[in-house]
């Protein structure tokens, strides 16, 4: 079978060696394993870093059935901009262009942000007649009203409403759609004014196991810091607007505990004011960005990882990326925003929902203080990884439903 996926914004395995793969590139690999052949739609630039990966078009074969096509584009600077925007738009005029000079799939996936692409992704599939499966994940173009200033809704407000109509008519043609949670499917549905269909699913962002990673893997922890024996408090992610570090940091500053190590991953705004101010603090570490085998030996030696989303919708409503791969660690989770992560961790007791510094001190210490809580957590974590969030299941029955869809 012949499946395409359109998706900008993930790391590619093309990237390096040591790339963590997200959902579009764990499932691909999984679909080619399946005997399918692959191809991914994505953009010569590389969002997390910044950087153009090709200065032209051009296609790599991962495989022999799985190829990746990089669409060259002018990149941007900063996520919300108009840079962005435009580069959306011709990563779209691209696919639209190229699709057409090939032979035609038997299932197209698309997620649904940007919406430019999945627009030509509808109009194509419409116009071949090819099954198409809208994958939604991000909360656009809902979520450009928490991203600008408030001086700008106004003019936020169209582009909103002209996306929503676009979006709309995207999903009424879609043969399916597809939520990481089931309140996003539910967004999704309520935008296209639809009932749930038999081709509407849910699959939630899946990781890798952890634990059962190579145990020869490389720790050079020890010589970032860490100890033998330390309590590691854990975040891996980026200093950007969608986490509250703030609030983490200020928890930091209350805790005077020898055995307890902080560990924050990642580069980004005011991460060189937290590398200055943390210069003299042995109990703070911020390594700046890791590779795939570095965050992976580091959970492995974690006790807590911590989410600090801020509360936003598309947080509140979501089990994101972070939440997935500490369940792979087998970590409890530290949450700062409410929602269904939190209703989740409530339900199978595998940690926290904090509020402020204050409460994520005082979960912290009560992890620390009670080894009995943290084992039983912990164990909680793995069995929730398990049934819900392998990717190796997930994935697989994601695989599977695309089959489906192919095989109408």
């Amino acid at each position: 079978m012949k499946i395409w996926i359109v998706s900008d914004g993930e790391p590619l395995p093309v990237d390096n060696e040591n790339v963590r793969l997200r959902r579009m590139g764990n499932l691909a690999s999984i679909l080619s394993e399946r005997g399918h052949e692959v191809l991914w739609f994505s953009s010569n630039f590389e969002h997390y870093n910044k950087i153009f990966r090709t200065e032209t078009d051009a296609v790599f074969p991962i495989n022999k059935n799985y190829k990746i096509v990089l669409l060259a584009t002018k990149g941007y600077k900063r996520n919300v901009s108009l840079a962005r925007l435009l580069h959306f738009k011709l990563f779209a005029k691209k696919f639209a262009t190229i699709a057409k000079e090939l032979s035609k799939p038997d299932v197209i996936l698309t997620t649904m942000a940007p919406i430019q692409a999945s627009r030509e992704v509808e109009k194509f599939a419409t116009e071949y007649k090819v099954p198409f499966v809208v994958d939604i994940r991000d909360l656009w173009p809902e979520i450009y009203y928490e991203v600008t200033p408030k001086i700008s809704h106004p003019l936020i407000k169209i582009l909103v409403e002209n996306n929503i109509k676009t979006l709309k008519q995207i999903l009424q043609k879609s043969t399916g759609i597809v939520g990481v949670t089931a309140k996003f499917l539910e967004y999704g549905l309520n935008v296209a004014d639809m009932k749930r269909r038999y081709t509407d699913s849910v699959f939630h962002t899946a990781y890798p196991d952890i634990i059962k990673k190579d145990k020869c893997l490389t720790d050079d922890w020890n010589n970032n810091g860490l100890e033998d024996g330390d309590f590691v408090v854990t975040f891996v992610g980026n200093f950007g607007k969608q986490f509250d570090l703030e609030t983490v940091f200020k928890a930091i500053d209350l805790i005077d505990e020898k055995k307890i190590k902080f560990v924050l991953c990642g580069v980004g705004e005011k991460y060189d004011y937290y590398v200055q101010k943390y210069k003299n603090n042995d109990h703070v570490i911020l390594p700046g960005w890791v590779g795939k085998n570095e965050i992976v030996s580091l959970l492995k030696r974690s006790s807590v990882g911590v989410a600090p989303y801020i509360d936003s919708i598309n947080f509140r409503l979501n089990m994101p990326n972070k939440f997935g791969e500490y369940l792979a660690a087998s970590l409890p989770v530290l949450v700062g925003v409410s929602g269904m992560m939190e209703e989740m961790l409530n339900e199978n007791n595998n940690g926290y929902h904090y509020s402020n510094e204050y409460e994520l001190k005082d979960k912290i210490l009560k992890l620390y203080n009670d080894e009995r809580l943290l084992k039983d957590m912990s164990s909680a974590s793995r069995n929730l990884y398990i049934n819900q969030f392998n990717v190796g299941t997930v994935y697989t029955q994601f695989a599977k439903y695309l089959e489906n869809i192919g095989m109408r």
